[in-house]
Parts: structure tokens; sequence; C-alpha cells
């Protein structure tokens, strides 16, 4: 049972045997997880740190029959003190496709993207020209300055996943630190985020700042 907590007060060595023995009894078994091993903390100082493992998934054999390849992931936590807890069912497959090049409404929020727009349209008098001129610098500056969204909040992510994991087994004020500067990085992105699905979306009445919803994500796939 120690396990389950860092911290807080001590596990309830009655209620635990009770629990275990009506798991037995109903003949269900933890279904385990990959990820941080805490679902929850109190996000303070070392300290004052608790951390715990609150969320689980019990499972039968029967069910295990169903959905042998059932598995349980613990995401890093990011804008809560709880971490999701996904069940997936079976292996997913990621599907890739290839993006048009876009104007990015982020590029605005840059010092330098004036200076971009004017050296692209500088001394080329056909319009044509001056598009292709204007979308290759775009595309070469947009990688330098940017970067990737999906895939810097992808390495932020997995960084902050690595944090928590190793927060779980030997807490430290370093860790800590860098949690938090990840956790800062990760909102950063997640504005720059929702500025692109914005544009993808062209939804004219969605409030500036609204957050990545289910909703807004597939208003953007449908348009």
């Amino acid at each position: 049972m120690g396990e389950d907590n860092l911290g807080g007060r001590p596990v309830n060595i009655s209620k635990a045997i009770n629990l275990q023995e009506c798991l037995n009894t109903c003949g269900t078994i933890d279904l385990g997880f990959s990820g941080p091993r805490f679902t929850w903390a109190n996000q303070q100082p070392l300290s004052t740190l608790i951390q715990e493992r609150i969320e689980r998934f019990f499972i039968n054999s029967d069910w295990n029959v169903l959905y042998p390849e059932a598995h349980v992931t613990h995401p890093e936590r990011s804008h809560s003190d709880h971490s999701p807890v996904i069940l997936s069912l079976h292996t997913d497959q990621e599907v890739r496709f290839p993006r048009p090049f876009r104007y990015q409404p982020m590029w605005l929020s840059h010092s330098d993207f004036p200076d971009l727009v004017r050296d692209a349209w500088f001394g080329i008098p056909y319009l044509p020209n001056a598009i292709c001129a204007f979308t290759t610098k775009a595309k070469i500056w947009n990688r330098d300055q940017f970067g990737n969204i999906f895939h810097r909040k992808q390495r932020t992510c997995a960084r902050l996943r690595g944090v928590q994991i190793a927060l779980g087994n030997n807490p430290n004020n370093f860790l800590i630190d860098l949690e938090k500067s990840l956790l800062a990085e990760l909102t950063t992105l997640a504005d720059l985020e929702t500025k692109y699905w914005s544009l993808k979306s062209r939804i004219t009445w969605v409030v500036e700042g609204d957050r990545n919803t289910t909703f807004f994500h597939n208003s953007a796939l449908i348009c």
C-alpha cells in the first residue's frame, strides 16, 4: 500500500484490508499502468509535497479475455493537480496527412514578422512571384522561430512525463523547479496551438482565448 502514496497521512490498514478482501471476492485485479507513478500531487515544495495514486482500473478475467490489448496510461499533469487516466482497449495507429501552407495568426506576435514580409516583397514587381517568395521565406522562418507546435508540445509533454516519473521515485527541489518550468512552457505552447486551431476552424464567433475543446477541434476538422 505504501507504493501508492508519498507523504501525507499514513494508509488506514484496516480499510485497505477490507478493500483487498472485496477485490478478491469479486475476482478483480489492478490493470496496472504506464507513465508517472502518481495521479495526484498537491504541487507544494519538497518539505510539504504529497503525491498519491488515486485513480485506477480493476478488471476480471472475463473482461481481460474480451480486451487482451487493454492498457492504462497516466499522461503528464499539466493544467490540473490530477493526471488524466486513459484506458485504451486497442493499440492506436496514428495516421498523418500532409498539411498545406497557411498563414498563422501567431506570427503577428513575433517582432521579426513585419521585416520578413517586407523582405519577401521588396523588389519583386509581379504578385505571383512575390507570393511564392513570401511562402518560401515564411516556411523557413516559421520552422526556425516556432518549429512544429505539435512536435514541440509532444517533446515538452514527454519531458514533463519523465520529470513526474522521477518525482514519484525520488522527489527533490531541482525536479520540482523543472516541472514548474515545463508547465509554463506547455501553457505558452497551448496558447500558440489555440491560435492555430482558431484559424483552421474559421469560426468567427469563437472568443479569443478559448481553449482546445473537443467541439473546437471537431469544428476545425469538418470545415
